[in-house]
């Protein structure tokens, strides 16, 4: 599941709401899967071999109606069939055709037992069922999606979303992973819509008004990727090899899916090929699902996407345009790592979206290589290495109890970029060739059937001939990460001998379990060298490292999941030669220099004489985490006497690369350098450029006459610095754009700028918009996001709004509303309300089983305080402020 913020940076799935709390200890190594040993709660003695069902939806209440026969292998006596199911109401449950003794439900636990009226014997036996269930209405289990046409009409469409534990939301079923049947499913619904599922139509049948369609039967699967989505839709199609290719949106937007086709005929003929196993099914659609949820889900054979996620109009940037190909090649991935080869459990979701997170930039690097997608991810590894680096941070790996609790929630951004941080931390060591094979291998020798991390070091290990899994270990099973410490010794001839050493980096508190890893390093010597691997295993280990008066890193192109100190000398050695460093390293010097600044342990000026040392270079991801980080002591210097003198202090930082790029973009310019001069003119406008205020203003004027004066692209900077600088005029203005926009991307576009405004009567006015009926049924999820974007300039309206309104903010996605209290509302309000009261509030609207992660949050929120305090102090004393 691709579950969406930023491109390339993404949080948390539903999939990643299954991780408990961990220990410092790495958790035991797992075994090789084996479904009788696999986690989960329903027995194995009777499992399912193949299912037919068959469903019958009432849009109007609600409601559906669904029949349903499993064929059920009875691995040993029985007088009890265990199933899952929620919300439900069975009649004529036979067994063999008989009627069974009694049905049983437990709420709590969603089990269902089925007790017959003897032991049945081993072997093949028959469960018949009829049951009523709900239609729900946000994005779990068969949803009911209202959206607004562009006419202005209003539709609706059903959709599913079944992980991790939905699917028996819609038919009773055996609703854990490691529970691999076949389906074939069957749904009557109004006659002027079409029905999509995993496998294509065998047959439909229109009586009257009504239309019934049936598929083919699915390969064995896990019950979490069955998809059903009917509506008014249309597609548009293409082939790659033998497989059939889709792309699905509501009747009339169809056509805006084309880009997303050619991508996915490109990505699915490399991941053929990547795999060494084609695709196993006849068909592969895309979904265009009109809002209901966020980022897009893998069902096998028929992708649901938020259609933001998927169609491209006129008015998208090339940021939407590398999103849809992120998004795509993410999801794709998964038809091979979670699809054709699941996780045997929750523990290990990470198989599924660390490797998709992974792949996703590998191919997104090969086909769009002036994208610069490697040095991108890493503004993603670092965001996981920030959660990852404090106390209460968990494993990529770790042992899930209660797949059902809500204190499950983990951090996706510990399930998605660190698995994959670590992935491509491995491949630099073993080499992409190795890696590969034993991709290869572990496909082959999985499919259609589950897997644990040991399957996959066994394959690793196996293709290297070095033991993966102990390496692998350690970085999977342990939270946290190290920061190697590098003391330079040289000879009376300059030659130079490093001794290295480690410890768990945290932003606060104390290694007390005193951690080790083994670390993969990237040895580059001098500016030019090529790399060369180095395992890192001893305390104390001494490496010969070349001439004192050359450059050093050990982390070359930033490939590894850990932070790097060198001694004085070395650092000042590197940022004499920064200039002329790969563009990797020095990103990496960014990082951990920063992040020593945030923890306390290296002076604020050791980092912004790097930043100095940049000059104009127009490198986007090294300037995009200085814009981060100057940012974040800017917002912590506001309201105190020296914020004028650090803006100016900040300022003039960016105006050399400012001055290079200016206004105009080169004939030649990649994204990358666009988006940097948007990056670097927006902060600028931010903090109060006259110059550039006034050029923003001067096109928005003209922008108000003719709305191609600006690009799409263009558009959110510039206006975005008119709109913190507006006043009541300029306000209606802004409104009257984002009233007049054109389709659902801009609706995206132009909303979320109007929260920007710094007048309190007119954030007031902004607070009021967020609410109301402007915001189209299919983009409810944007109004949570609108109210928290008032916090940046008007935080106690932020505050406020949301708190009154919190019920109507979650109702779209209720099951994500645990998070949004426990991890989003002190992460956004942690500057803004006294915690205590802000604690208070959460508490009487928490749900059960959540408080010790609001309290690691709460913990989170006193650091940035205490940080904040460091930061004033430092900028202070460095600008005479």
């Amino acid at each position: 599941m691709h579950s969406l913020l930023l491109p390339r940076t993404l949080l948390a799935s539903a999939a990643a709401l299954l991780l408990n709390a961990a220990s410092a200890a790495p958790a035991p190594q797992q075994a090789p899967f084996s479904f009788d040993q696999a986690p989960g709660h329903l027995p194995k003695n009777v499992i399912p071999v193949n299912y037919d069902v068959s469903i019958v939806p009432d849009v109007d209440k609600r409601t559906l109606r669904g029949k349903e026969t499993v064929e059920l292998l009875f691995r040993e006596a029985s007088a009890t069939i265990q199933f899952n199911a929620i919300d439900m109401r069975f009649q004529q449950v036979r067994f063999d055709g008989k009627p069974v003794k009694s049905t049983v439900i437990d709420a709590k636990r969603q089990i269902v037992s089925v007790t017959l009226p003897k032991p049945a014997a081993p072997g093949n036996h028959t469960l018949t069922l009829a049951y009523t269930a709900k239609i729900e209405t946000g994005p779990r289990g068969l949803f009911a999606q209202p959206f607004v046409k562009p006419d202005g009409s209003k539709d609706i469409l059903l959709s599913t979303q079944f992980e991790a534990t939905d699917a028996r939301r819609m038919f009773p079923c055996w609703d854990e992973p490691a529970f691999r049947s076949t389906f074939q499913l069957t749904t009557t619904t109004p006659a002027k819509w079409v029905s999509i599922s995993n496998m294509p139509v065998t047959k439909r049948t229109v009586k009257g008004d009504t239309a019934t369609t049936s598929f083919a039967r699915s390969p064995k699967m896990p019950s979490y990727l069955i998809e059903l989505t009917s509506g008014d839709m249309a597609s548009i199609s293409t082939k790659a090899g033998n497989t059939d290719i889709n792309v699905w949106a509501v009747r009339g937007q169809e056509q805006n899916g084309a880009v997303a086709l050619s991508n996915a005929r490109q990505i699915l003929l490399d991941y053929n090929e990547y795999f060494d196993h084609p695709f196993p099914l006849p068909k592969l659609d895309a979904i265009a699902v009109p809002g209901g949820f966020q980022g897009a889900m893998e069902n096998w054979g028929a992708i649901t996407y938020n259609d933001q996620t998927l169609l491209l109009t006129p008015a998208s940037t090339i940021d939407n345009r590398q999103l849809v190909f992120s998004i795509e090649a993410h999801e794709m991935a998964h038809q091979w790592f979670g699809d054709l080869v699941t996780m045997g459990w929750w523990d290990d979701i990470w198989l599924n979206e660390s490797f998709a997170s992974w792949l996703t930039a590998k191919e997104t690097e090969m086909r769009n290589p002036t994208w610069h997608v490697r040095e991108q991810e890493d503004g993603g590894k670092e965001a996981a290495m920030r959660v990852d680096a404090r106390i209460d941070s968990k494993p990529v790996h770790n042992p899930v109890i209660d797949e059902l609790a809500p204190e499950n929630g983990a951090d996706g951004l510990i399930i998605y970029n660190k698995g994959q941080a670590v992935l491509r931390m491995l491949e630099a060591y073993i080499g992409p060739d190795t890696f590969r094979t034993g991709i290869r291998a572990y496909m082959k020798d999985r499919a259609y059937s589950n897997a644990t991390s040991v399957d996959l070091w066994n394959a690793l290990s196996k293709a290297s001939g070095s033991d993966i899994g102990a390496l692998a270990h350690l970085w999977i099973n342990q939270p946290g990460f190290p920061i190697v410490s590098v003391a330079a010794t040289c000879d009376a001839a300059g030659a130079r001998t490093i001794q290295l050493t480690q410890q768990r980096f945290l932003l606060q508190g104390s290694d007390t379990a005193h951690q080790h890893w083994n670390v993969p390093l990237r040895l580059r010597i001098g500016a030019d060298a090529q790399p060369q691997s180095l395992l890192f295993t001893e305390p104390g280990q001494r490496v010969a490292a070349g001439r004192c008066d050359q450059a050093l890193s050990i982390n070359a192109g930033a490939d590894g999941f850990f932070r790097t100190a060198y001694d004085d000398a070395t650092l000042h050695t590197n940022a004499q030669q920064f200039r002329s460093l790969p563009a990797g390293d020095r990103i990496a010097l960014l990082d951990d220099q920063w992040a020593q600044v945030e923890q306390g342990t290296q002076p604020l000026a050791s980092y912004l004489s790097l930043v100095a040392a940049m000059g104009d270079d127009p490198n986007e991801r090294a300037w995009n985490q200085i814009i981060e980080a100057l940012s974040t002591v800017e917002q912590a210097e506001r309201g105190t006497p020296g914020h004028a003198a650090y803006l100016a202090y900040a300022s003039k930082l960016l105006k050399p690369v400012a001055t290079r790029l200016g206004w105009q973009p080169a004939a030649d310019e990649t994204a990358g350098v666009q988006r940097l001069r948007r990056s670097i003119i927006g902060r600028l406008g931010a903090w109060g450029d006259q110059e550039i205020v006034a050029q923003a203003r001067q096109r928005f004027a003209a922008f108000l006459k003719d709305r191609q004066s600006i690009t799409p692209d263009e558009q959110g900077m510039i206006l975005t610095i008119v709109a913190q600088n507006a006043d009541a005029a300029t306000f209606e203005q802004l409104h009257a754009v984002a009233k007049g926009a054109a389709n659902e991307t801009e609706v995206r576009r132009y909303y979320p700028i109007l929260m920007r405004v710094r007048d309190p009567q007119l954030a007031a006015q902004a607070a009021a918009i967020a609410l109301s009926p402007e915001i189209p049924a299919q983009a409810e999820v944007l109004r949570l996001g609108l109210v928290f974007g008032l916090n940046d300039a008007n935080p106690q309206l932020s505050w406020q709004t949301f708190t009154t309104n919190v019920d109507r903010l979650t109702a779209s996605n209720p099951g994500n509303r645990p998070n949004v209290l426990a991890k989003s509302t002190p992460g956004v309000y942690w500057s803004s309300v006294p915690l205590d009261k802000m604690s208070e509030w959460i508490k009487a609207h928490l749900d059960a089983g959540m408080t010790s992660t609001l309290e690691d949050n709460l913990a989170y929120a006193r650091f940035r305080l205490d940080e904040k305090a460091r930061l004033v102090q430092a900028a202070n004393q460095i600008t005479g402020g």
